[in-house]
């Protein structure tokens, strides 16, 4: 059984999941195709994507964040891709596609974040891209959030995987940036192959998910120039889960460019599954609604 900090109270996640029905927010101009308005919580998971390997085997979640002219970016960890060049990434209801994972500009290992761009061709269609924030809402006003994602299945690789929300709220833990650039700490019970997801205000990313507490990771966080924590903040982390901020994202977008066409030459032979990603979301689980 997982360790729930205090503030995850059940009567917290009542008011979490009535407080966040509300419409989504305005999209800035030129960041994304003209879209209907929808739900916040439908936006959230339509924005939201599963990451597979190209055997079938899932890796994490992913944000669409941005289209561009041939394509869409999306976003993940570093760590859920690893050393993936190709992976199939699967929007909601969507069938499977591969994309093309953009080299690290700087490993973990020499300060860099644990960010990821993948970018996922146009194949005819134009997908729901995530509102970017344009700043953190204020941690100290302890506001509601909602983690999304893919929980990895206990049973088959290719079983369709349900989508997943948590609320929780925004927590002040963090003065500066830790190890990997994880920069937003939240109560939000984020589980093992959500890595990756959106971190939403209402409708609006302000960051994607990147560590958590369930299962916990072990052993001693650092801070973004590799000095230890103390022990006090260092045992409040291993019950929170931990993300990557909306502005990281802003700058890796902002430095980026799509890939060549011979840099996308593979993809041609890669096959991805045609399986839908998302499944009703599994019983007890909750809808950010």
């Amino acid at each position: 059984m997982s360790r729930r900090p205090w503030w995850l109270g059940s009567g917290l996640f009542l008011i979490a999941a009535s407080a966040l029905a509300a419409p989504p927010l305005p999209q800035p101009v030129g960041t994304a195709p003209p879209q209907l308005p929808r739900p916040a919580a439908q936006q959230r998971q339509a924005v939201t994507a599963l990451l597979r390997d190209p055997s079938g085997t899932q890796l994490g979640s992913a944000v669409i964040v941005a289209a561009a002219q041939g394509g869409h970016w999306l976003v993940s960890n570093r760590h859920v891709v690893q050393d993936q060049r190709l992976v199939c990434v699967q929007p909601t209801n969507r069938p499977a596609a591969g994309a093309l994972v953009l080299p690290d500009p700087q490993p973990r290992r020499e300060g860099g974040l644990d960010l990821a761009l993948l970018w996922l061709p146009l194949s005819g269609q134009l997908l729901p891209v995530a509102t970017l924030a344009t700043r953190s809402p204020e941690a100290s006003a302890l506001p509601l959030v909602v983690a999304s994602g893919y929980p990895t299945p206990l049973k088959s690789r290719l079983e369709a995987v349900p989508y997943r929300e948590a609320a929780g709220l925004l927590l002040p833990l963090l003065r500066g940036p830790l190890e990997g650039g994880f920069d937003l700490a939240y109560g939000a019970e984020v589980e093992k192959g959500m890595s990756g997801g959106g971190l939403f205000a209402g409708s609006e990313l302000i960051g994607i998910n990147g560590a958590h507490a369930q299962p916990l990771w072990p052993g001693q966080w650092n801070d973004a120039s590799g000095k230890p924590v103390s022990a006090a903040l260092n045992a409040k982390l291993e019950l929170v889960s931990l993300g990557l901020s909306a502005a990281a994202i802003q700058t890796a977008l902002r430095n980026a460019l799509p890939p060549s066409p011979t840099a996308l030459a593979p993809l041609r032979s890669l096959r991805c599954s045609a399986r839908p990603a998302s499944v009703p979301p599994r019983p007890g689980a909750s809808s950010g609604r």
